[in-house]
């Protein structure tokens, strides 16, 4: 009956005398029975389609009940969504009427800003900070900006930290003292939906202006681990990428570790607590010229229009790592003038950079020498190549026709073109012949009257050619074991049949053209 299957609901509403277009509740309970007496009806048939339950069926009354019910709730689940969607869009687009555009990240930031203006006494200011000294043209700018193409820079509630002094070690044996201003800033960053902004660290320097920007981490109250350092000058513009993990919140933390065992929880709240030490950032700015003004013992400003000056400074003591104590000023007189202590800087710069050029030009010098030297030994490897391709008997033939054009007093018999190429055809079989020794400072300029000697010696004189080449028998050519050349211009040579020839300082070849054409 009706009683029966109100009991049956799964949910009763109380009844409300409002009206609009939604439902009563009366109609969503009537909606709800009518729901259970469908599920009743189909549950009935499948008690009268499948065998009740018994030990031999394997598919019985209540096996096909659960699989009924199975398909039937997903149903639920996708209609229950379909319509918490539908109310989601539907007040969507209502605050989207009522605003008049459709919120994004960016506004939400917008938003967050303006209220803060109006909330907090203390309203967050941008972080974008001028590098400068008191009553001085800034040098540069530090700032922190998104990553897009507008280049927001990020609002942060921001404390002036006055009379203290941060340490900064560079090794174990040096620690700088900073002084001067120190900021604490606190950023606020708020996302919207899944939106994730990029920011990064941005250093800009001016013309004729330089500083140091240091990027590290916060171990204390007074000191700082530096990570990175970069000089900054000359209109330069440096963009760090700055890596924002977020770390859950100290209630997300502890029940993140509820379920673990304690030796576990103990190891997460340790890593959690060396997380939060070092989660810190900072950032230092350190101004080049007074420190260059106090290491060289220059009063404070001498250096403001001293730009060349600064130029090279720098460049000795980044490039050439200068000890300091080359360049400063090296009088003790307190009262001297200031164009005078900048003169004596000047002079020590210059002194310095004249050692410099000096060892620059032995360098090229050596380097010079160097390649000279590779070229000699290439020129001299492509020599022997040339002489072990070289074939004796066909230079010896070659030789007697040349020769054979001559009598005995030296006057052409047959003038031929021949006869006129046999200079440049033997200056050509000399540099064939003779391979030339190894290449030394001393060797360098003999290596050509060794090798007019030792074709020489393969052909004996001038005044007895024809003779020589007609009546005496042809004799083997020596090879190039058989030549034993010393540095004084000497050689020896011996044929494979016994005969030697005794040492001679030979006939000087750059008389032989002559001999020819006279």
């Amino acid at each position: 009956d009706g009683t029966e299957i109100e009991q049956k609901s799964v949910l009763r509403l109380q009844s409300s005398s409002s009206e609009g277009f939604v439902l009563s509740p009366n109609d969503i309970t009537k909606l709800l029975n009518e729901h259970v007496n469908s599920m009743a009806s189909a549950v009935a048939k499948v008690e009268k389609s499948f065998p009740p339950d018994a030990e031999d069926n394997i598919v019985a009354v209540s096996e096909a009940t659960l699989s009924l019910l199975t398909v039937h709730l997903p149903h639920l689940c996708n209609n229950f969504l379909d319509s918490m969607a539908y109310v989601e869009n539907m007040m969507e687009e209502q605050l989207t009427a009522a605003i008049g555009k459709r919120i994004t990240a960016d506004d939400l930031d917008t938003f967050v800003k303006f209220h803060n203006a109006r909330l907090l006494c203390r309203v967050p200011q941008p972080f974008s900070h001028a590098v400068r000294r008191p009553k001085h043209t800034p040098v540069g700018l530090v700032s922190i900006e998104s990553s897009d193409d507008e280049h927001k820079c990020i609002h942060t509630h921001t404390r002036v930290v006055a009379n203290s002094t941060l340490k900064m070690p560079l090794n174990a044996a040096t620690v700088l003292e900073l002084t001067g201003k120190q900021y604490l800033h606190g950023w606020l960053n708020h996302r919207f939906e899944r939106h994730h902004n990029d920011y990064q660290l941005v250093g800009r320097a001016r013309q004729f202006s330089a500083y140091i920007l240091v990027i590290g981490t916060m171990t204390g109250p007074n000191s700082i681990e530096p990570k990175d350092a970069i000089i900054v000058q000359n209109k330069d513009e440096v963009m760090i990428p700055l890596l924002l993990n977020e770390l859950p919140t100290a209630k997300e933390f502890k029940d993140a570790i509820k379920s673990l065992s304690p030796e576990q929880q103990s190891f997460a709240r340790a890593y959690r607590s060396m997380q939060l030490q070092s989660s810190v950032f900072g950032c230092v700015v350190i101004q080049i010229k007074p420190q260059l003004e106090a290491l060289l013992g220059l009063p404070r400003n001498a250096l403001d229009k001293e730009m060349k000056l600064t130029q090279h400074l720098m460049e000795l003591f980044t490039e050439y790592q200068v000890p300091s104590d080359l360049l400063s000023y090296s009088g003790r007189s307190e009262g001297v003038a200031l164009e005078d202590k900048l003169d004596n800087v000047r002079t020590n710069v210059k002194s310095v950079t004249d050692v410099i050029e000096g060892e620059k030009k032995k360098q090229m010098e050596m380097a010079k020498a160097k390649t000279d030297m590779a070229i000699e030994h290439k020129l001299q490897s492509l020599a022997e190549c040339s002489y072990d391709s070289y074939e004796p008997q066909s230079m010896m033939m070659s030789c007697e026709e040349d020769i054979s054009c001559y009598d005995d007093g030296g006057s052409s018999v047959a003038s031929s073109p021949r006869s006129r190429a046999a200079p440049r055809m033997m200056a050509r079989v000399a540099m064939a012949s003779a391979a030339p020794p190894p290449m030394s400072t001393a060797a360098v300029g003999s290596r050509n009257m060794i090798g007019h000697r030792s074709l020489a010696k393969t052909v004996p004189t001038v005044a007895s050619y024809s003779a020589k080449v007609v009546d005496a028998p042809q004799q083997q050519q020596p090879t190039r074991t058989e030549i034993v050349t010393d540095f004084k211009g000497k050689t020896d040579l011996s044929s494979d049949i016994g005969t030697s020839i005794a040492k001679s300082d030979g006939v000087d070849f750059t008389l032989l053209p002559q001999l020819l054409d006279a």
